[in-house]
């Protein structure tokens, strides 16, 4: 067995597991099933997406038939029974360290929960230091949370419909060098609180940075109902989840997803 799945038994071990895929579905048919209508983007920027361009960087989530986009769909059922009955809507994505592929997780489990009919999906690039959402989407990073945290500029003005109904992004809008305070700021709580309170069917995806390479997805926690992670085959070490699960033993977990590990396209988890 190899150290990553050594690692992911032991922390599953440690935690509460997930129930079963059967239980899973089960669950989520006896939810609610009323569906919310897509919102109105009278000022929000809409944008047309490049598909092919999105497929050749891996957002698989949008295409109908695919067994990547059911991983994720599936991802989605997990995700949705073990925060909907709590009335969580708030969830950060991180890993361990740098290139496990947290980013283009956000990205596909958003489009993935956008495209279900019970929730509008807002997906957040809070990877201040080294932003990336707007490359993986092909959408214009400025203006973004730079902009909204430096210059006053108001929120509704930064937001972007990336013709997906249901999911809007306000991007990045540019490298933060000072991102801990930015996100420990009460112009970051002021934020949450917006989006987080006026839309109760909303789901908010924080993209988080890496823990290893700073304290932003520590800070950033705090605004979370709950946290996703990240691991990638053969990259991440039982020591990196050894040490990232003891960084968020107080924190609620719903669990790990294991990247590239060479099934289904190179995708599973």
């Amino acid at each position: 067995m190899s150290q990553i799945k050594k690692a992911l038994e032991k922390a599953k071990k440690e935690r509460k597991t997930w129930p079963s895929v059967a239980e899973e579905q089960t669950e989520e048919i006896r939810g609610s099933s009323q569906e919310i209508p897509p919102p109105t983007y009278s000022h929000t920027r809409s944008v047309q997406l490049d598909t092919e361009g999105l497929i050749d960087r891996k957002v698989f989530s949008i295409l109908e038939k695919d067994e990547v986009a059911d991983q994720y769909k599936l991802l989605r059922t997990m995700v949705l029974n073990r925060t909907r009955p709590m009335g969580h809507n708030t969830i950060e994505i991180t890993s361990f360290k740098d290139g496990e592929g947290k980013s283009l997780t956000s990205v596909n489990l958003a489009i993935t929960l956008a495209r279900e009919s019970r929730q509008n999906v807002l997906l957040v690039d809070m990877d201040l230091r080294r932003p990336s959402m707007h490359s993986i989407l092909g959408i214009d990073p400025k203006p973004g949370l730079k902009d909204y945290f430096l210059n006053g500029i108001p929120l509704k003005d930064i937001l972007i419909h990336p013709d997906i109904e249901r999911l809007t992004v306000p991007p990045a809008g540019g490298r933060m060098d000072n991102s801990t305070e930015i996100i420990g700021s009460s112009r970051m709580e002021n934020l949450v609180r917006e989006i987080k309170n006026r839309y109760p069917d909303r789901y908010i995806i924080f993209d988080a940075p890496a823990l290893s390479t700073c304290s932003d997805p520590l800070v950033l926690s705090a605004y979370a109902d709950a946290i996703v992670l990240v691991a990638r085959a053969n990259h991440t070490t039982t020591e990196d989840i050894t040490s990232g699960m003891a960084l968020l033993k107080d924190k609620n977990i719903l669990g790990i997803v294991l990247n590239d590990s060479g099934a289904r396209r190179g995708w599973t988890y």
